[in-house]
């Protein structure tokens, strides 16, 4: 196991985390391509669901060999960080970051995301939708936790300051203006940068503590 990494090999594995979402590309001019033989823009409801099962399996795929190659490596993230409990007042700073998330999402379908996306889709679709989402919450998690630990690494000890979710507002947040492809989209970049810091917030009031930090995440990004 090797110890006292520079602070630029956590901000590297962050941005490998950040990097496994161009694996979305490799699914729809390569898999896709090849199996559906459909242009992207002309996906029937159907072929999505499958577009979303496939960009999952690829994430679920990487997301496993990078947890495998960390923990043999570096130690992380199956080493302690933190594991300290969260108090009364943290819990309501993260529930407040919380409901901040929750605002942004109604602003973008002005009801419950869940709602929204349930409208129009049968039970496949819908499934293999939010399957992609919670794939996404744990790419998410991963640049926050490798971000955070980045910086700390280079103060050499813990902050309050979310700077996991600054490198997430950076790389993920920012990607959002262009990531539907069609012209920049200024509320949807300046929304995701948003919730990423919300997000960045809560994994600190969270002890750091991965699951606790992960279920919060996707409540906020996904109900």
């Amino acid at each position: 196991m090797i110890k006292n990494l520079k602070w630029t090999r956590y901000l590297w594995l962050s941005l490998l985390c950040f990097s496994f979402f161009l694996l979305e590309l490799a699914a729809i001019f390569g898999i896709e391509k090849l199996f559906l033989g459909v242009d992207v823009w002309a996906y029937t409801p159907a072929q999505r669901a499958q577009h979303s099962l496939i960009t999952a399996a690829l994430w679920a795929a990487a997301i496993a060999v990078l947890l495998l190659v960390s923990c043999r490596r570096y130690g992380l993230p199956a080493e302690r960080e933190a594991g300290r409990k969260s108090s009364a007042r943290d819990w309501a700073a993260a529930l407040l970051c919380l409901a901040g998330c929750k605002v942004m999402t109604w602003i973008d379908w002005h009801t419950l995301k869940v709602i929204g996306e349930a409208r129009g889709k049968t039970a496949y679709e819908f499934c293999a939708q939010y399957l992609y989402y919670l794939l996404e919450v744990a790419l998410v998690c991963l640049i926050l936790f490798y971000g955070q630990k980045a910086f700390e690494v280079k103060l050499g000890r813990e902050s309050g300051f979310p700077f996991g979710g600054l490198v997430l507002a950076a790389s993920w947040g920012a990607f959002h203006f262009i990531s539907r492809g069609v012209g920049l989209e200024i509320w949807n970049g300046v929304s995701c940068m948003i919730f990423s810091l919300l997000a960045g917030v809560i994994y600190l009031k969270m002890g750091k503590r991965f699951f606790p930090a992960y279920l919060l995440i996707a409540v906020g990004y996904l109900l």
